[in-house]
């Protein structure tokens, strides 16, 4: 039979001369045996920043009162009784020693149940906010543990003996029946140690339990909000190598965007994680990995800029940067470059032109004439001879060529393709008659043909100024075209170093969390 009412003659005679001072032993030399358990309800929070585990449990204090038992029989059968905690009789002053709540003892003040026996259960719960040391070396992949500790504190071992409550059938300290699981901590299991710690004041040991809690955190929640979008955004990195060369302006703003978003995640995962200087969190790591990826990366770019753009008049190109950057490593990158056609075929076209008319007499005069310009149609049209025809007027004998079979310019069966001999030799024959024909005293001598050789002589120098500055222009134009070329093998080059490094970093930031490497 409980008893709920109050009856003054039962109170009257378990409590005569009885104190609630006196620890309830027959002999004081003898410790009382307070046996505890924790029964543990749910995980409320884990403040990293401030390093403190809170917890709803309830704690369950069992010890033996032999001056509060009696016989049932007298009593109508009374098997148990209550009373209010620290009113009537002794309790235990056990606390939790590494407590960071406010008014320290959170705990409520719940009855104390009285059984005939003497024994007495005190279960009070509260709301428990511990310190704990939280190692962040491995957030969010990261294990926590946790404990709480309990002990009396005033009365010494040899007082109070606090041991640790085993229920029948069961090895764990903890109770985890009424458990509600958390949705960021998975708890992995529960632990209870005693300890007796000897301090330099006293000689008595000091008994204390430790409830330790392995936590191990839910990465689901990271993993889609800054896992995930982070490594999207390095995947971007690694794209803006493959936009063309010459859009440099557009790859450093997208990098630098880029950046500042790896920076705003950072700004998130610094306010996360508590300021200390004993280790450094890995998802702070990764992503001080990738914000120097990302800075490496725009610094490399502005190099590709300036190889890009760097102007062949001012910068000369020297023979190991063009072993690399045109040899080298596009052998090595296999990217192969496109040959400029364009040179080629006006080379072609040019070289036809020549061979058409290096040898004038095969040609014919005729041919030459229809193919010679307005000026030379409008001087025949007003009566004075073709220049060319003059020019062929003059015997070869008077020139004072030599006939060489396969080395003159005149052939008696076809045109020798020797470009440059044929010209030299043909520029020869022009100044010979030149000679002759302003000479007064030989017979070819003509005034208007002095005066259009002249005209003829200023359009040579001018077309060879022409010439010469279209070759200058063209080896200028094969120059720029070799800087932007090392500018693209550089921007490739980059573009798989940063990916071999990228890869690299995350296989090994990502694999050394010692479960996940398990």
């Amino acid at each position: 039979r409980v008893y709920y009412g109050a009856n003054e003659p039962f109170f009257r005679d378990l409590l005569a001369n009885y104190s609630h001072l006196v620890r309830p032993v027959q002999n004081s030399s003898e410790p009382l045996r307070v046996r505890m358990r924790v029964y543990l309800q749910q995980i409320i929070g884990v403040d990293e920043k401030n390093q403190v585990i809170e917890l709803n449990a309830w704690l369950k204090y069992i010890w033996t009162d032999y001056r509060l038992s009696w016989n049932p029989a007298k009593y109508n059968e009374i098997t148990s009784v209550r009373f209010s905690s620290g009113s009537f009789i002794w309790q235990p002053d056990i606390l939790l020693y590494n407590s960071a709540d406010e008014s320290f003892d959170s705990t409520y003040k719940s009855n104390l149940v009285v059984y005939n026996n003497g024994q007495i259960n005190w279960i009070p719960p509260g709301i428990f906010r511990a310190s704990c040391r939280i190692d962040i070396t491995w957030f969010p992949f990261d294990d926590q543990s946790c404990y709480l500790k309990f002990g009396s504190w005033t009365y010494n071992g040899f007082a109070i003996d606090l041991q640790i409550d085993y229920e029948q059938g069961t090895e764990s300290s903890v109770d985890l029946s009424d458990y509600i699981p958390s949705g960021e901590w998975s708890l992995q299991d529960t632990l209870a140690v005693r300890e007796e710690t000897f301090y330099v004041c006293c000689p008595e040991p000091y008994p204390t339990i430790k409830f330790y809690i392995n936590l191990r955190r839910r990465t689901l929640f990271h993993g889609f909000n800054l896992i995930i979008p982070s490594l999207v955004i390095a995947v971007m990195t690694l794209i803006t190598f493959s936009l063309p060369p010459h859009d440099m302006s557009e790859k450093i703003g997208f990098q630098t965007t880029v950046l500042l978003s790896v920076c705003f995640f950072l700004t998130i995962v610094s306010e996360m994680t508590p300021p200390t200087s004993d280790a450094v969190p890995l998802l702070g790591v990764f992503f001080s990995t990738l914000t120097l990826i990302v800075a490496i990366s725009t610094t490399f770019t502005i190099t590709v800029l300036n190889l890009r753009y760097r102007q062949s008049a001012n910068c000369e190109m020297n023979e190991t940067f063009r072993c690399i950057f045109l040899n080298w490593l596009p052998w090595l990158l296999f990217m192969k470059r496109l040959r400029r056609k364009a040179g080629s075929q006006r080379m072609l076209n040019t070289t036809k032109d020549f061979a058409s008319t290096e040898c004038l007499q095969c040609a014919g005069v005729e041919t030459i004439e229809r193919e010679a310009d307005s000026c030379m149609i409008e001087l025949k049209r007003i009566g004075h001879l073709s220049i060319v025809r003059k020019l062929y007027s003059v015997p070869v004998e008077k020139l004072g060529l030599q006939r060489k079979v396969g080395e003159g310019i005149f052939t008696a069966n076809r045109c020798i393709r020797a470009r440059l001999r044929i010209a030299v030799l043909y520029e020869k024959y022009i100044r010979k008659c030149i000679d002759l024909l302003s000479d007064p005293q030989s017979g070819f001598y003509d005034k208007s043909t002095i005066v259009i050789l002249k005209y003829y002589s200023m359009v040579y120098e001018r077309l060879t100024y022409i010439n010469e500055r279209m070759k200058r222009n063209e080896q200028m134009h094969v120059l720029q075209e070799d800087w932007k070329y090392a500018a693209m093998v550089l921007d490739r080059f980059c573009f798989y170093i940063f990916s071999l490094f990228f890869i690299a970093s995350i296989v090994a930031i990502f694999l050394s969390p010692p479960h996940l490497n398990a």
